[in-house]
Protein backbone atom coordinates (compact mmCIF):
# COMPACT_ATOMS: atom_id res chain seq x y z
CA UNK A 1 0.00 0.00 0.00
CA UNK A 2 1.81 2.99 -0.78
CA UNK A 3 1.71 6.55 0.82
CA UNK A 4 -1.11 7.74 -0.70
CA UNK A 5 -3.10 4.80 -0.13
CA UNK A 6 -2.70 4.58 3.62
CA UNK A 7 -3.64 8.34 4.27
CA UNK A 8 -6.91 7.59 1.85
CA UNK A 9 -7.48 4.68 4.78
CA UNK A 10 -7.77 7.52 7.73
CA UNK A 11 -11.13 7.64 9.57
CA UNK A 12 -10.53 11.68 9.11
CA UNK A 13 -9.65 11.92 5.46
CA UNK A 14 -12.87 9.31 4.34
CA UNK A 15 -15.79 12.27 4.96
CA UNK A 16 -13.97 14.21 2.20
CA UNK A 17 -13.47 11.30 -0.43
CA UNK A 18 -16.15 10.35 -3.05
CA UNK A 19 -17.39 7.08 -2.63
CA UNK A 20 -15.76 4.81 -5.12
CA UNK A 21 -12.36 5.73 -3.06
CA UNK A 22 -14.03 5.14 0.28
CA UNK A 23 -12.66 1.70 1.40
CA UNK A 24 -15.54 -1.17 1.88
CA UNK A 25 -16.44 -1.38 5.88
CA UNK A 26 -19.93 -3.18 5.20
CA UNK A 27 -19.94 -6.04 7.45
CA UNK A 28 -23.20 -7.34 6.05
CA UNK A 29 -21.07 -8.25 2.74
CA UNK A 30 -18.66 -10.08 4.71
CA UNK A 31 -21.14 -13.25 4.80
CA UNK A 32 -20.44 -16.72 3.46
CA UNK A 33 -22.06 -16.13 -0.14
CA UNK A 34 -19.50 -13.39 -0.63
CA UNK A 35 -16.58 -16.11 0.50
CA UNK A 36 -18.22 -18.48 -1.66
CA UNK A 37 -18.15 -16.02 -4.52
CA UNK A 38 -14.69 -15.03 -4.52
CA UNK A 39 -13.71 -18.88 -4.05
CA UNK A 40 -15.59 -19.52 -7.21
CA UNK A 41 -14.03 -16.28 -8.55
CA UNK A 42 -9.92 -17.94 -7.84
CA UNK A 43 -11.10 -20.91 -9.15
CA UNK A 44 -11.78 -19.06 -12.58
CA UNK A 45 -9.31 -16.90 -13.06
CA UNK A 46 -6.86 -20.21 -11.83
CA UNK A 47 -8.73 -22.46 -14.82
CA UNK A 48 -8.30 -19.37 -17.11
CA UNK A 49 -4.46 -19.19 -16.23
CA UNK A 50 -4.03 -22.97 -17.43
CA UNK A 51 -5.42 -22.38 -20.93
CA UNK A 52 -2.28 -21.73 -22.38
CA UNK A 53 -2.58 -23.83 -25.42
CA UNK A 54 -5.81 -21.68 -26.16
CA UNK A 55 -6.22 -18.14 -27.93
CA UNK A 56 -7.37 -15.77 -24.70
CA UNK A 57 -6.95 -11.94 -25.90
CA UNK A 58 -10.06 -10.06 -26.83
CA UNK A 59 -11.80 -12.60 -25.21
CA UNK A 60 -14.89 -12.56 -22.94
CA UNK A 61 -15.19 -15.38 -20.52
CA UNK A 62 -18.06 -15.92 -18.33
CA UNK A 63 -19.00 -18.53 -15.65
CA UNK A 64 -22.63 -18.68 -13.79
CA UNK A 65 -22.73 -21.25 -10.78
CA UNK A 66 -24.37 -20.85 -7.67
CA UNK A 67 -25.90 -17.86 -8.01
CA UNK A 68 -23.17 -15.44 -9.00
CA UNK A 69 -22.25 -14.47 -12.59
CA UNK A 70 -18.48 -14.31 -13.13
CA UNK A 71 -17.20 -12.68 -16.10
CA UNK A 72 -13.26 -11.92 -17.61
CA UNK A 73 -13.20 -9.52 -20.39
CA UNK A 74 -9.18 -9.78 -21.67
CA UNK A 75 -7.78 -7.35 -23.43
CA UNK A 76 -4.11 -6.61 -25.13
CA UNK A 77 -3.36 -3.78 -22.07
CA UNK A 78 -5.96 -4.42 -19.75
CA UNK A 79 -7.76 -7.19 -17.29
CA UNK A 80 -11.50 -6.74 -16.55
CA UNK A 81 -13.48 -8.48 -13.73
CA UNK A 82 -17.08 -8.70 -13.01
CA UNK A 83 -18.69 -10.54 -9.76
CA UNK A 84 -22.62 -9.99 -9.48
CA UNK A 85 -25.37 -11.58 -7.39
CA UNK A 86 -28.02 -13.08 -9.60
CA UNK A 87 -31.54 -13.43 -8.54
CA UNK A 88 -30.96 -16.81 -7.19
CA UNK A 89 -27.74 -15.56 -5.38
CA UNK A 90 -28.27 -16.39 -1.57
CA UNK A 91 -26.58 -13.02 -0.63
CA UNK A 92 -28.65 -10.89 1.75
CA UNK A 93 -26.63 -8.17 0.07
CA UNK A 94 -26.71 -8.25 -3.60
CA UNK A 95 -24.14 -6.68 -5.31
CA UNK A 96 -21.98 -5.85 -8.09
CA UNK A 97 -18.10 -5.91 -8.26
CA UNK A 98 -16.35 -4.49 -10.73
CA UNK A 99 -11.87 -4.50 -11.40
CA UNK A 100 -10.26 -3.50 -14.27
CA UNK A 101 -6.10 -3.48 -13.97
CA UNK A 102 -3.81 -2.78 -16.78
CA UNK A 103 -1.29 -5.68 -18.06
CA UNK A 104 1.27 -5.21 -16.28
CA UNK A 105 3.86 -4.87 -19.37
CA UNK A 106 1.67 -1.73 -19.60
CA UNK A 107 1.28 -0.32 -16.58
CA UNK A 108 2.76 -1.53 -13.24
CA UNK A 109 2.46 -0.98 -9.68
CA UNK A 110 4.30 -2.72 -6.80
CA UNK A 111 5.07 -5.26 -9.11
CA UNK A 112 1.31 -6.14 -10.24
CA UNK A 113 -0.35 -4.97 -13.14
CA UNK A 114 -1.55 -1.13 -12.25
CA UNK A 115 -5.44 -1.30 -10.67
CA UNK A 116 -7.77 0.70 -12.59
CA UNK A 117 -10.64 0.32 -11.10
CA UNK A 118 -12.19 -1.89 -7.72
CA UNK A 119 -15.62 -0.88 -6.95
CA UNK A 120 -18.40 -2.86 -5.36
CA UNK A 121 -22.33 -1.34 -5.66
CA UNK A 122 -25.01 -2.83 -3.52
CA UNK A 123 -28.07 -1.39 -1.40
CA UNK A 124 -27.94 -0.77 1.91
CA UNK A 125 -32.12 0.26 3.22
CA UNK A 126 -32.69 1.49 -0.42
CA UNK A 127 -29.67 3.41 -0.89
CA UNK A 128 -27.39 2.56 -3.50
CA UNK A 129 -24.07 2.67 -2.05
CA UNK A 130 -20.39 2.99 -3.86
CA UNK A 131 -17.20 1.62 -2.24
CA UNK A 132 -13.77 0.45 -2.89
CA UNK A 133 -12.86 -2.94 -2.02
CA UNK A 134 -8.78 -2.94 -3.48
CA UNK A 135 -6.93 -3.54 -0.17
CA UNK A 136 -9.73 -5.48 1.29
CA UNK A 137 -8.58 -8.58 2.95
CA UNK A 138 -11.29 -10.34 1.65
CA UNK A 139 -10.61 -9.63 -2.26
CA UNK A 140 -6.90 -10.13 -1.78
CA UNK A 141 -7.10 -13.42 -3.52
CA UNK A 142 -8.72 -12.44 -6.33
CA UNK A 143 -5.70 -9.79 -7.30
CA UNK A 144 -3.09 -12.10 -6.95
CA UNK A 145 -5.28 -14.74 -9.06
CA UNK A 146 -5.59 -11.93 -11.76
CA UNK A 147 -1.69 -11.08 -11.70
CA UNK A 148 -1.28 -14.76 -12.30
CA UNK A 149 -3.52 -14.82 -15.30
CA UNK A 150 -1.59 -11.24 -16.47
CA UNK A 151 1.77 -13.68 -16.04
CA UNK A 152 -0.04 -16.69 -17.88
CA UNK A 153 -0.77 -14.62 -20.72
CA UNK A 154 2.54 -13.09 -21.07
CA UNK A 155 3.98 -16.82 -21.31
CA UNK A 156 5.63 -16.32 -17.71
CA UNK A 157 5.98 -18.88 -15.23
CA UNK A 158 3.64 -18.22 -12.33
CA UNK A 159 4.75 -16.08 -9.17
CA UNK A 160 7.31 -17.54 -7.27
CA UNK A 161 6.22 -19.05 -3.92
CA UNK A 162 7.80 -16.15 -2.16
CA UNK A 163 5.56 -13.60 -3.81
CA UNK A 164 1.86 -15.78 -3.25
CA UNK A 165 -0.59 -14.87 -1.44
CA UNK A 166 -1.71 -17.54 1.09
CA UNK A 167 -4.47 -18.32 -0.73
CA UNK A 168 -2.84 -19.23 -4.05
CA UNK A 169 -1.68 -23.22 -4.43
CA UNK A 170 1.74 -23.44 -4.62
CA UNK A 171 3.53 -26.19 -6.67
CA UNK A 172 5.85 -28.41 -4.65
CA UNK A 173 8.96 -26.87 -6.11
CA UNK A 174 7.93 -24.24 -5.09
CA UNK A 175 7.42 -25.11 -1.66
CA UNK A 176 10.87 -26.21 -1.67
CA UNK A 177 11.98 -23.07 -2.51
CA UNK A 178 10.33 -21.45 0.05
CA UNK A 179 11.27 -23.95 2.21
CA UNK A 180 14.80 -22.84 1.29
CA UNK A 181 14.55 -19.15 1.76
CA UNK A 182 13.02 -19.73 4.98
CA UNK A 183 15.85 -21.58 6.33
CA UNK A 184 18.55 -19.45 4.97
CA UNK A 185 16.70 -16.61 7.04
CA UNK A 186 15.93 -18.41 9.99
CA UNK A 187 20.25 -19.54 9.59
CA UNK A 188 20.78 -15.49 9.55
CA UNK A 189 19.02 -14.67 12.24
CA UNK A 190 20.89 -17.14 14.71
CA UNK A 191 24.16 -15.12 13.63
CA UNK A 192 23.05 -11.85 14.98
CA UNK A 193 23.74 -12.80 18.89
CA UNK A 194 28.01 -13.84 17.89
CA UNK A 195 28.02 -10.58 15.42
CA UNK A 196 26.90 -7.82 18.18
CA UNK A 197 29.57 -9.34 20.10
CA UNK A 198 29.24 -7.51 23.61
CA UNK A 199 28.54 -8.25 27.04
CA UNK A 200 26.22 -5.53 27.52
CA UNK A 201 23.05 -6.96 28.83
CA UNK A 202 20.67 -4.59 27.65
CA UNK A 203 21.89 -4.82 24.14
CA UNK A 204 21.91 -8.59 24.32
CA UNK A 205 18.11 -8.47 25.41
CA UNK A 206 17.16 -5.85 22.89
CA UNK A 207 18.29 -8.01 20.42
CA UNK A 208 17.14 -11.28 21.36
CA UNK A 209 13.50 -9.69 21.54
CA UNK A 210 13.57 -8.15 18.02
CA UNK A 211 15.21 -11.55 16.90
CA UNK A 212 12.13 -13.84 18.50
CA UNK A 213 9.63 -11.39 16.67
CA UNK A 214 11.48 -12.49 13.30
CA UNK A 215 11.33 -16.27 14.06
CA UNK A 216 7.58 -15.87 14.99
CA UNK A 217 7.04 -14.05 11.58
CA UNK A 218 8.97 -17.24 9.69
CA UNK A 219 7.45 -19.59 11.22
CA UNK A 220 4.18 -18.96 8.42
CA UNK A 221 5.72 -16.76 6.36
CA UNK A 222 3.63 -17.96 3.50
CA UNK A 223 0.96 -16.04 5.51
CA UNK A 224 2.91 -12.90 5.12
CA UNK A 225 1.68 -10.78 2.05
CA UNK A 226 4.20 -8.79 -0.24
CA UNK A 227 5.30 -5.82 1.44
CA UNK A 228 5.51 -7.55 4.62
CA UNK A 229 7.78 -10.55 3.24
CA UNK A 230 9.74 -7.85 1.87
CA UNK A 231 10.32 -6.17 5.11
CA UNK A 232 11.13 -8.88 6.78
CA UNK A 233 13.72 -9.69 5.01
CA UNK A 234 15.34 -6.37 4.48
CA UNK A 235 15.91 -6.06 8.46
CA UNK A 236 16.94 -10.29 8.22
CA UNK A 237 19.42 -9.45 5.58
CA UNK A 238 20.71 -5.95 5.83
CA UNK A 239 19.18 -3.29 8.06
CA UNK A 240 20.62 -5.81 11.44
CA UNK A 241 23.43 -7.46 10.17
CA UNK A 242 24.45 -3.61 9.28
CA UNK A 243 23.70 -2.01 12.55
CA UNK A 244 25.56 -5.02 14.33
CA UNK A 245 28.65 -4.78 12.69
CA UNK A 246 28.96 -0.87 12.31
CA UNK A 247 28.21 -1.27 16.09
CA UNK A 248 31.19 -3.49 16.44
CA UNK A 249 33.54 -1.61 14.52
CA UNK A 250 33.39 1.15 17.21
CA UNK A 251 35.61 1.89 19.49
CA UNK A 252 34.69 1.26 23.82
CA UNK A 253 34.20 5.11 24.29
CA UNK A 254 32.06 5.20 20.69
CA UNK A 255 30.03 1.99 21.85
CA UNK A 256 28.90 3.76 25.28
CA UNK A 257 27.80 6.84 23.90
CA UNK A 258 25.78 5.35 20.92
CA UNK A 259 24.42 2.20 23.14
CA UNK A 260 21.26 4.30 24.17
CA UNK A 261 20.32 4.82 20.71
CA UNK A 262 21.15 1.44 18.98
CA UNK A 263 19.09 -0.31 21.86
CA UNK A 264 16.08 2.35 20.88
CA UNK A 265 16.64 1.69 16.99
CA UNK A 266 16.38 -2.36 17.85
CA UNK A 267 13.47 -1.66 19.91
CA UNK A 268 11.74 0.49 17.27
CA UNK A 269 12.09 -2.94 14.72
CA UNK A 270 10.90 -5.05 16.91
CA UNK A 271 7.44 -2.66 17.87
CA UNK A 272 7.84 -2.60 14.14
CA UNK A 273 7.98 -6.76 13.59
CA UNK A 274 5.03 -7.02 16.09
CA UNK A 275 2.84 -5.02 14.09
CA UNK A 276 3.53 -8.12 11.59
CA UNK A 277 3.13 -10.63 13.64
CA UNK A 278 -0.24 -9.27 14.76
CA UNK A 279 -1.08 -8.83 10.87
CA UNK A 280 -0.36 -12.65 10.50
CA UNK A 281 -2.39 -13.67 13.46
CA UNK A 282 -5.76 -11.42 12.09
CA UNK A 283 -4.79 -13.56 8.55
CA UNK A 284 -4.97 -16.60 9.98
CA UNK A 285 -7.86 -16.09 11.29
CA UNK A 286 -9.51 -14.22 8.49
CA UNK A 287 -7.89 -17.45 6.20
CA UNK A 288 -9.68 -19.82 8.81
CA UNK A 289 -13.28 -18.11 8.43
CA UNK A 290 -13.01 -18.11 5.39
CA UNK A 291 -12.56 -21.64 4.40
CA UNK A 292 -14.64 -22.32 6.93
CA UNK A 293 -17.72 -19.74 5.26
CA UNK A 294 -16.91 -21.74 2.41
CA UNK A 295 -17.18 -25.58 3.95
CA UNK A 296 -20.72 -24.13 5.20
CA UNK A 297 -21.96 -23.33 1.82
CA UNK A 298 -21.08 -26.14 0.05
CA UNK A 299 -22.13 -29.07 2.48
CA UNK A 300 -25.12 -27.42 4.86
CA UNK A 301 -28.14 -29.57 4.23
CA UNK A 302 -30.37 -27.20 2.55
CA UNK A 303 -33.63 -26.76 5.42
Amino acid sequence: MTFKERLLHHQWVQPFLPNYMKPLQEPGIEEGPTSLMIHETEEFLSDLSSLSELPRLNKTFKRKIKGFLLKVKIKPKKLHLELIDTKRSPAQIKKRIYITTYRKSVKSENGLGKCIDATIYYQIEGRNMVRNVKHHHLFRPVFTHLHMLDTSLSGQAALPAAELEETAPARPEEITAENEDKNSLMAALNNYSPQLNTSDPDLEQALAEVTGSLKRCLEEFELLDIEERHQVKRMIVKEIPQLTQTFRSLSPLQKSEKKEEMINALQKMNHFTLKIVSSLERNRLEHMNHLLRVSKMRYDDPE
